[in-house]
């Protein structure tokens, strides 16, 4: 071979190895916004579903403690209360031992009267029987207090085993939002949204942007809307969180998740709600969505998100990590249902 053709055939076989290393280097090329977007909400809904399994494990767990508290409170007053019966039974027995005429019960023996004797024995066999009978209710309750507390015990011990479950699946879950965080970082300039600065509630002024992960809502929700009598409160107190950051495990005051703000908002109203959009659902009346009214709470994501309601079709809620407090459309999302705090 010649060295021109040598040349020449050295220069098409680098071309043609550019031609196709270009197209496989772009295939290695960092995500889009768009892609980091896509991975970042997959991951923010992940997490949120985590968290509120989460809040309804602490929820459970605090009504078994509180059960086992009340049960144990009731059993220790009856414990005290049969001590002191046996206490009695035994100080009889006791005297009568120590006499040697066996006490109480000789002064009976030495009676002349025939009826008055009888009269004294069924007296005192009264007595014994309830005394006895002190200790055997105090002996049947016992053994079903021991009973009923080991089903706590048992109870008890599984929910905290469920809630480290939860917690290393968050903790998982927060190491992968912390990756893409960082992407997210190198493709925006910041990882999470700043909380913007919000202007008094009622002088109709703007309350800041939405999110830039999109589907975020706009916080200019303008004056707070007029509410029935008995959840104007509760918007009230909605309208007075946005802006504040989305913290996980949080009823505020300086962040919320979202079964939190509504627990928190309710609250005000003199109403307690559980810390779990799907335990709020289970203690709610179900309403139609003609029937809605500012104050109402719409679920989404087989309950795993919850929102308030403030009319004119918009929702405040606590969208999810990374974000901050907002008003959004109420489809922003297909809602699972409504519910009305009874």
């Amino acid at each position: 071979m010649s060295a021109s053709r040598a040349i020449l055939r050295a220069t098409v076989l680098a071309a043609i190895a550019v031609g196709v290393l270009a197209p496989a280097t772009a295939v290695h090329a960092e995500p889009s916004s768009a892609d980091l977007t896509k991975q970042i909400d997959k991951a923010s809904h992940e997490l949120e579903v985590v968290i509120e399994s989460y809040n309804k494990l602490n929820e459970e767990l605090k009504a078994t403690q509180a059960a086992a508290k009340q049960l144990s409170d009731k059993t220790a007053a009856l414990e005290e209360q049969v001590k002191e019966a046996s206490t009695s039974v035994g100080q009889l027995a006791n005297r009568a031992y120590k006499s040697g005429r066996f006490g109480e019960a000789n002064t009976l023996l030495t009676l002349t009267d025939s009826q008055d004797l009888v009269a004294g024995l069924s007296v005192l066999e009264q007595l014994a029987e309830t005394r006895n009978d002190e200790v055997a209710v105090y002996t049947a309750t016992e053994a079903q207090y021991a009973e009923e507390k080991a089903k706590l015990d048992a109870a008890e011990k599984k929910q905290k085993a469920q809630r480290d479950e939860a917690a290393k699946r968050r903790a998982g879950i927060e190491g992968e939002l912390k990756n893409l965080y960082s992407l997210r970082k190198a493709a925006y300039g910041r990882e999470q949204e700043e909380a913007a600065a919000r202007t008094p509630v009622n002088n109709g002024g703007n309350n800041g942007g939405g999110g830039s992960n999109g589907g975020g809502g706009n916080n200019g929700g303008g004056a707070v809307p007029s509410a029935p009598a008995g959840s104007s409160s509760v918007v009230q107190f909605a309208y007075a969180q946005l802006g504040k950051p989305y913290i996980y495990g949080s009823a505020g005051p300086n962040g919320f998740d979202c079964s939190g703000l509504v627990k928190a908002a309710w609250a005000t109203a003199g109403k307690s709600l559980p810390h779990n959009a799907a335990m709020q659902w289970n203690v709610v009346a179900h309403i139609p969505a003609s029937a809605v009214k500012p104050g109402d709470m719409v679920f989404y994501r087989d309950l795993a998100h919850v929102a308030i309601a403030i009319g004119g079709g918009k929702v405040i809620h606590a969208p999810r990590p990374g974000e901050v407090l907002t008003i959004a459309p109420i489809n922003m999302m297909p809602p699972y249902g409504y519910g009305r705090v009874r």
